[in-house]
C-alpha cells in the first residue's frame, strides 16, 4: 500500500460525523457532575466497515474487572480494559496488518456485565481515534473523555442532586418594564441535511460508481464543505443533480470537473 492510498484512508476514516450520531449527556441527569458529548461506538463501527469493508479491521482486548464499594457503601465493579484495533485485508486466510493502534479504557458499573462493555467501549474509541475516527472527541471540539480525575472511579448510581425551591417573580414597577432588555429571538432552526439524505447520497454514490473519497472530493469542491454539513436545499438540489447527471454509461461529475463540451 502506498503513501497516498494510505492519505486517502485516513482522510476518509477522520471525515467529521453528522449531528446524529453526536450524543451528548447532561451532568445533573447522569450524576456524574459534569456534561460530555462523544461519537457514538456503532457509528465509528460503521466508519471502519465502510471504508474498510467487512473484515478490514479487528480488535484483540483483554478485560480485567475487580469488585469495588462506591464511598456511599454501595458494591460495584471495575474493568479495565487494553485493547489492539488492527487494520489490515485477508491474503489467503492470513490476516495482514498494515496499521495497528492501543489503547486502554475503564468503566464502574453496578453490573459486571455493564462494566465489561463500558470499558471495552471506551478502549475502543480511543483506538479508533489514533486512525482518525472519532478524533473530534479529543481534540477539544467534542468533549468525549474529559473526566475529572478520581469522579469516573466510585461515583455513586442513581446520584440526585437538590432541586431549588420556585422563586416567587418579582413585581417589575410599569416604567422599568419598560426598560427590559428585548426578549432573545428564538434560534433557528436546524439547517442541515437529514440522515435519509445523507443515506442518498452515499447510496447514488455507489451506484454511479464514485467512491467514498472521490465523492468527498467533489463535493467539498462543488460546496465548500464535507457531505454531512451540507444544508438541506444543498442536499437536495444534489440529489436531484446526480440523478439526472449520471446514469449506468456516464457517472456524476461536479461541475468544476466537467470537461469541457460535457452536458449537464
Amino acid at each position: 500500500m502506498t503513501n497516498e492510498e494510505k492519505r486517502k484512508i485516513y482522510a476518509a476514516l477522520a471525515a467529521p460525523f453528522p449531528e446524529h450520531c453526536i450524543q451528548r449527556t447532561e451532568g445533573r441527569v447522569t450524576g456524574r457532575g459534569y456534561d460530555t458529548s462523544g461519537i457514538g461506538y456503532q457509528f465509528i463501527a460503521n466508519r471502519l466497515n465502510e471504508v474498510l469493508g467487512v473484515g478490514g479491521w479487528r480488535a484483540h482486548r483483554t478485560v480485567i474487572v475487580k469488585e469495588i464499594l462506591r464511598t456511599n457503601g454501595r458494591p460495584a465493579f471495575e474493568a479495565i480494559c487494553d485493547i489492539i484495533l488492527e487494520l489490515g485485508e485477508w491474503l489467503n486466510g492470513d490476516f495482514a496488518i498494515f496499521a495497528e493502534s492501543l489503547a486502554d479504557g475503564g468503566h464502574v458499573a453496578s453490573s459486571e456485565a455493564d462494566a465489561r462493555k463500558g470499558a471495552y467501549t471506551n478502549a475502543f474509541k480511543k483506538a479508533a481515534a489514533f486512525f482518525g475516527v472519532g478524533r473530534q472527541a479529543y481534540e477539544g471540539s467534542l468533549d468525549d473523555d474529559n473526566v475529572p480525575s478520581g469522579q469516573e472511579e466510585h461515583r455513586p448510581d442513581n446520584a440526585t442532586h437538590p432541586t431549588p425551591a420556585p422563586q416567587r417573580p418579582v413585581p417589575v414597577p410599569a416604567q422599568a418594564a419598560s426598560q427590559q432588555p428585548p426578549a432573545r429571538p428564538a434560534a433557528a432552526p436546524r439547517n442541515r441535511l437529514t440522515s435519509k439524505q445523507l443515506s442518498a447520497l452515499w447510496a447514488i454514490s455507489r451506484k454511479l460508481g464514485l467512491d467514498q473519497v472521490e465523492f468527498r472530493n467533489q463535493v467539498k469542491a462543488q460546496h465548500g464543505v464535507q457531505v454531512e454539513f451540507l444544508s438541506k436545499q444543498q442536499a437536495s438540489d444534489l440529489i436531484g443533480a446526480m440523478g439526472t447527471n449520471g446514469n449506468a454509461d456516464r457517472p456524476y461529475v461536479a461541475p468544476e470537473f466537467r470537461e469541457p463540451g460535457q452536458e449537464g
